[in-house]
């Protein structure tokens, strides 16, 4: 550890170093400051270096993205990867491949359908609970229980009806999924329908409505009219927007409005004009 020193010992000391330069004797560092006498030398401050740091340590964008941060590496179109699935097998399993949406990133699994895929009726909701998210299946939580009480009250039976969503995977908190993410889903939602060929189409919630029929306007005005489905490349769906079982279970005042959209598809089913 270093002494400070006096004005009186520097000018000896510089007197020294000068009769060694004469000599061709270097001094191995500089000397250093005087210093009041009392108080200690600080170190000196690193100098900065004009020289840039060697490639590896300095940040790239590649360096970035393979550390996780930065833009995700681009994906597939969506519907390209959707209508090459033939089967509904095909496209569970080309879902389950597909990473552009982010859902798929916090939700615990894939949440692709459940039912009869050979059914006449087939129900599109919004997206997967949290209930949905761990059993990996749709509408298994409350509003699942609810739709089977109404589907059941009108004859038709867990063999009678084919049951998915709009996006297939839970978002977090269960909150409403964004436009971003319904768009992500939605060519896969669509191919969806266009495989199982159903003779009705049961839309429950304004997400659902507003997605398939390409409409903005919402639920209460949307339910209980009947509207068609048009599957690229296919014949065109009879399809009837209903309120989500979880609306009514916030508001069961309104279940004898959908009381009356389930007699509707229950004519239709009968072959009857609703």
């Amino acid at each position: 550890m270093s002494l400070p020193l006096s004005p009186d010992d520097v000018r000896v000391l510089k007197s020294l170093t000068h009769w060694w330069e004469q000599a061709g004797i270097e001094p191995l560092a500089p000397l250093p400051e005087a210093r009041p006498s009392g108080r200690p030398a600080r170190p000196a401050a690193p100098q900065r270096s004009d020289t840039p740091a060697p490639a590896s340590s300095r940040a790239t964008p590649q360096a970035a993205r393979a550390a996780g941060f930065g833009a995700p590496p681009p994906h597939e179109d969506a519907r390209a990867v959707a209508a090459r699935a033939g089967t509904l097998d095909a496209l569970k399993a080309a879902l389950t491949g597909y990473d552009g949406c982010t859902l798929k990133v916090t939700a615990t699994r894939l949440v692709f359908a459940r039912g009869n895929p050979e059914a006449r009726v087939m129900v599109v909701g919004e997206a997967p609970g949290r209930e949905e998210d761990i059993a990996g299946a749709p509408f298994v939580g409350r509003s699942g229980q609810l739709l089977d009480r109404m589907l059941g009250a009108i004859g038709l039976g867990p063999e009678d009806v084919y049951i998915s969503n709009v996006v297939f995977w839970r978002p977090p908190g269960n909150r409403k999924p964004t436009d971003a993410e319904i768009a992500a889903c939605r060519p896969f939602a669509e191919r969806h329908i266009a495989l199982v060929k159903p003779e009705f189409l049961v839309l429950a919630g304004g997400i659902a409505a507003q997605s398939m029929l390409r409409v903005n306007d919402g639920i209460t005005a949307l339910r209980g009219r009947w509207s068609e489905f048009t599957p690229e490349g296919g014949a065109p769906i009879p399809a009837l927007p209903v309120y989500h079982p979880a609306f009514l279970l916030r508001r069961p005042q309104e279940k004898a409005r959908a009381w009356e959209d389930l007699l509707s598809l229950k004519a239709r089913l009968d072959g009857q004009d609703a």
